[in-house]
């Protein structure tokens, strides 16, 4: 059956998506067979919060979340939920989904969500909104009504440069990931196809685009940044067969020619400024010259001199099938590791938790830190075993 794309149809991926907070017990054993995780974040008060992917990793995916006051023992059944699948004019042809987002909690301790609305999967634009809490903290938090941000996807953290302004990444996919029909659409977004970033000079009133890059090789960009100390802007983006890194000294208008950062099995990395100062780096595989030939050995590195040099590897998971790796960190200095198991399978959400000093020693050393803890999985939300 041949699709009519009507402008009706491209316009709805611009419709308000719908914030389930009462998703019980409509979705009580449909969120348990699959996840893929999407973000964890710490709040100022020390409440946790994760998303992450239910149904599929495909166009009839949606969002859910949940959140800790424990440090990640024990875990509410998820809160709300974000599911677009009615929202498209001819859903029985062309579902409509949510399939990538973030939470980030902003310095005035308001926590965003980030996450987009697509159809067939992909349609070549996506709709990019968020949600934004100012109790996340509260026994009872509130949350605003969705927000159109942009066009693409948000899968990582925005950050706070040393001038103010907050710069948020956000990816548009390069044309090769369309779904059909809609692989003739878009073509006057091409021009910023790639990782881009956005920017906002008054506390996330307003966002607008600033600059991109298109790397060569790509695959869904899923592109982290971190502010050096020389105030540069670094980018690492993930390839089919690298992790490609480029810098901005314009704060983000333009970016330097690609580079090779390190060797990476197709699959996410991670990077994140730490409390400490130090750089966290999440990736596959314990050896910084090597790829992995699969999603294995989920591991951690510090650098204590902006990315010139790292230390040993910490390595959080030796097992397959670990991915798309999340870093969020508690005001006390906890570090938090939040990444997914056998998403189809097991289909298990985790984090490790640890602290500087465990990275350093290239083991768990501090009284605390603890690895493969277990947010959910196939049969439910983690509700505090050790």
């Amino acid at each position: 059956m041949t699709t009519n794309i009507t402008q009706e149809l491209l316009n709805s991926i611009r419709k308000t998506p719908p914030v389930n907070f009462d998703p019980f017990p409509q979705y009580g054993h449909e969120h348990l067979p699959f996840a893929m995780s999407a973000g964890l974040e710490a709040t100022l008060g020390g409440r946790l919060w994760t998303c992450w992917i239910g149904g599929e990793d495909g166009e009839k995916s949606y969002m859910l979340a949940s959140y800790s006051d424990d440090g990640g023992k024990s875990w509410r059944d998820p809160v709300f939920v974000i599911d677009p699948r009615g929202n498209s004019p001819i859903p029985d042809s062309i579902p409509m989904g949510s399939r990538t987002g973030s939470f980030w909690c902003d310095p005035l301790g308001r926590l965003w969500l980030f996450f987009k609305q697509a159809l067939a999967g992909y349609d070549g634009s996506c709709s990019n909104w968020f949600i934004r809490c100012d109790d996340p903290d509260s026994e009872a938090p509130t949350w605003s009504e969705p927000c159109y941000l942009s066009f693409g996807v948000c899968l990582n953290k925005a950050i706070v440069r040393k001038n103010g302004e907050w710069i948020l990444p956000v990816s548009l996919w390069e044309r090769w990931h369309i779904s059909e029909p809609f692989c003739d659409c878009y073509h006057e977004l091409d021009h910023v196809r790639g990782a881009n970033v956005f920017v906002s000079d008054n506390e996330g009133g307003h966002w607008r685009y600033r600059g991109g890059m298109a790397f060569e090789d790509s695959c869904f960009n899923e592109h982290s940044v971190v502010e050096l100390r020389d105030g540069r802007l670094w980018m690492l983006a993930r390839c089919h067969k690298e992790i490609a890194q480029s810098f901005s000294d314009d704060g983000g208008f333009t970016w330097q020619t690609q580079q090779t950062a390190f060797p990476h099995v197709n699959g996410k990395c991670v990077v994140r400024r730490l409390h400490s100062g130090n750089i966290l780096l999440v990736k596959h595989g314990t050896d910084m010259n090597t790829a992995t030939p699969d999603r294995t050995h989920m591991t951690a590195f510090l650098s204590t001199d902006d990315a010139k040099t790292w230390s040993r590897a910490f390595l959080l998971d030796e097992r397959g099938d670990v991915s798309y790796p999340d870093i969020a960190q508690a005001p006390n200095g906890d570090i938090y590791v939040y990444y997914d198991y056998n998403r189809a399978t097991d289909a298990a959400i985790l984090f490790a938790k640890f602290r500087d000093e465990d990275v350093i020693e290239g083991k768990t050393v501090t009284e605390h830190a603890s690895l493969k803890n277990i947010i959910k999985d196939k049969n439910g939300m983690s509700q505090g075993t050790d």
